[in-house]
């Protein structure tokens, strides 16, 4: 038996196909919709689009110069009793025309900034600061003190 086509007349299976089109249409666009929403959920807030709190130029020794611009960042959760971890970071253009940007770490006092190993370190307390490399004890930037600062409010 050979069944005709008729394009114009609406059966059973056609509408149950329409049905089936418009639900799985509906579900690939929400479950699309919920991947772009992680997506930009965890994109990275770049410090050149957010407006720094404080920007600080340094002095140090040998002539060198640290400019850095500090950014507030929320509190990271950490578990009942243990100390808080922080969120913001700092953004470094170093005299040797490096820049970077690094988040903040805990520190027992002053400002600590650190990458993920931990190769560049650098330390803020008062108006003084000092930039270590690859090794805690090998000071790149040392007696660096403020010789200008801006807040932004």
């Amino acid at each position: 038996m050979c069944m005709k086509i008729e394009w114009n007349k609406v059966t059973w299976y056609s509408k149950l196909i329409a049905v089936v089109i418009f639900v799985l249409t509906f579900y690939i666009g929400f479950n699309l919709g919920e991947q772009k929403i992680e997506i930009i959920k965890n994109i990275p807030v770049i410090p050149s689009i957010v407006k720094p709190i404080n920007t600080v130029s340094y002095t140090c020794q040998a002539g060198k110069v640290i400019i850095a611009k500090y950014y507030q960042g929320e509190n990271k959760p950490v578990a009942p009793g243990q100390p808080p971890i922080p969120g913001g970071s700092v953004g470094l253009e170093l005299g040797d025309g490096r820049s970077t940007t690094l988040p903040q770490t805990i520190s027992a006092d002053g400002g600590r900034y650190a990458n993920a190993n931990e190769s560049l370190v650098f330390w803020s307390k008062g108006n003084t600061a000092f930039i270590t490399e690859n090794n805690p004890n090998n000071m790149t930037y040392k007696n660096c003190v403020v010789a200008t600062e801006t807040s932004s409010s």
